[in-house]
């Protein structure tokens, strides 16, 4: 069990010192960034890489790097002379991006230039007609409607699917129902897969010929939503018992470190929240960039293994707390098993809820993780107030 907490210091500390932090180049006021907005204004530039978070962020200017944003409702209206990364509930991006973009939300519109390739995963997509991809498209979501022109490939994965779009080559899609419109004009093969064949206008364009691959023998949509239904109750037995069993170990043998990331979540829990996007932004980049140079590989791959073991020791800091709040524990109360069962149960039952599941598990550990850093941070700054005190103390003997 040392082992978990000297992980768990370790991460925080690497953290703290390798990751960029969030810049924001104009805030509402307030006591965290996730009371008002990010807003990089129109005219304004920023040289390297810009990482912002919060409700609300609005990117008007010009960035010299990347962008990593995450937030209830991104827009992206300026330039970005680099890679896009980001996430938030609605994403809106119709300026720039001169690089590559990979976008996550549950709404997302793209109405802006993408200088290479765009990897996207949305509930509901829409790449209007004044969206334009240089090279790939690779997207997948609940309903995609493509109406931009794509330079090289278009992989689409969905629901449902509408194709308006000029695409220069290949349209490869897996989707329940697909419909080509007369607007649609595909340079190479179309190939998809479906229990269904798709609606193609009489006045779609489709230069390269049209290929069905079978589905494989036995399977179905109702067969694959039953078989998905029975591994997420299996993977959720399975996550209770392990983070019930690590869970009860933690507060057995570090109470004083989980007394701290309780009260940090407890005390500031819009930092934490907060402090949690921007380390799940960053820590990956971070690490990516270690493997991808060679002489530190190691130390990129000891970074991913730590992240993903601090990603799932995270939540049950914060199914500590709501265990606390539903048992309306005192404010100084320590961490214990009890709000911590309590929590895990409550926690367990929401997780299974479609949508609503998926939402309070990336709240949850979002939020552990923010206290996570936020308790790490202090005990460094306590810990190196005694080391300055105990010397000054020396100095004066």
């Amino acid at each position: 069990m040392r082992i978990i907490g000297s992980t768990i210091l370790l991460i925080l500390v690497m953290l703290m010192r390798l990751g960029p932090v969030p810049a924001f180049a104009d805030q509402d006021e307030g006591p965290s960034p996730l009371v008002g907005r990010a807003l990089l204004r129109e005219g304004q530039v920023f040289n390297g890489d810009y990482v912002a978070f919060g409700p609300l962020v609005e990117i008007s200017g010009i960035v010299n790097g990347d962008l990593y944003a995450a937030g209830g409702e991104v827009r992206v209206t300026g330039v970005v002379n680099g890679d896009v990364i980001v996430a938030g509930a609605k994403v809106v991006l119709s300026g720039t991006v001169t690089q590559d973009a990979r976008v996550a939300g549950g709404h997302v519109t793209i109405s802006g230039r993408i200088g290479r390739n765009a990897t996207i995963g949305a509930g509901e997509l829409d790449l209007t007609d004044q969206a334009q991809v240089r090279d790939n498209l690779l997207a997948g979501g609940g309903h995609v409607e493509l109406a931009g022109r794509v330079g090289h490939d278009a992989r689409i994965g969905a629901w449902r699917l509408i194709v308006a779009s000029e695409i220069a080559r290949d349209l490869v899609v897996a989707a329940e129902s697909v419909r080509v419109t007369s607007k649609a004009s595909v340079g190479g093969r179309l190939r998809y897969w479906s229990e269904a064949a798709p609606s193609i206008d009489e006045q779609a364009k489709i230069h390269g010929p049209i290929t069905r691959r079978p589905l494989p023998e036995g399977w179905s949509l109702e067969r694959a939503r039953q078989g998905l239904i029975g591994m997420r109750l299996l993977a959720a037995f399975v996550s209770f018992f392990s983070t019930l069993i690590l869970g009860l170990l933690l507060l057995r043998w570090f109470p004083w470190f989980a007394g701290e990331v309780t009260a940090a979540i407890r005390e500031r829990p819009g930092p934490s929240l907060g402090w949690g996007l921007a380390a799940s932004i960053i820590t990956p980049v971070v690490a990516a960039s270690f493997v991808i140079t060679l002489l530190v590989l190691p130390a990129g791959v000891m970074l991913f293994a730590l992240y993903g073991v601090t990603l799932y020791l995270a939540r049950i800091f914060a199914v500590t707390r709501a265990g606390q709040f539903l048992l309306r524990r005192p404010a100084d109360s320590p961490a214990s098993a009890q709000p911590f069962v309590v929590g895990l149960v409550v926690y367990s039952l929401l997780a299974l809820i479609p949508f609503v599941g998926g939402l309070v598990t990336f709240i949850a550990v979002m939020t552990g993780m923010g206290g996570l850093l936020i308790a790490g941070r202090e005990r460094l700054a306590r810990s190196q107030e005694q080391d300055a005190a105990e010397e000054m103390h020396a100095s004066r003997l």
